[in-house]
């Protein structure tokens, strides 16, 4: 925090304009923070979209483990079923 000279003690019109400056600074910081903030959540948004993306892959290949293993399951049933029948 910046210390208040004399001469602003003594004239308001110079701490009228030291206040003004003061604030236009906040204002420019808080701003840049607000800009901060956007960017980051603009981040966010990305990566929550990429994580529903990595999911739905996920799931879709699970998908297609379960109808590949179901699916080989399948081939060795009926290769038994062959054998048995063949000896039958």
């Amino acid at each position: 925090m910046t210390e208040v000279s004399q001469l602003e003690r003594e004239n308001l019109e110079v701490h009228v304009d030291k206040c003004e400056l003061r604030y236009q600074q906040m204002t420019d910081k808080l701003e840049d923070i607000d800009t901060q903030f956007e960017k980051i959540d603009h981040r966010f948004d990305r990566i929550d979209e990429r994580m529903d993306r990595i999911e739905t892959d996920l799931k879709k290949g699970h998908t297609q483990l379960i109808v590949a293993l179901v699916t080989a399951t399948a081939t060795i049933i009926a290769a038994f079923v062959g054998i048995i029948a063949v000896l039958v």
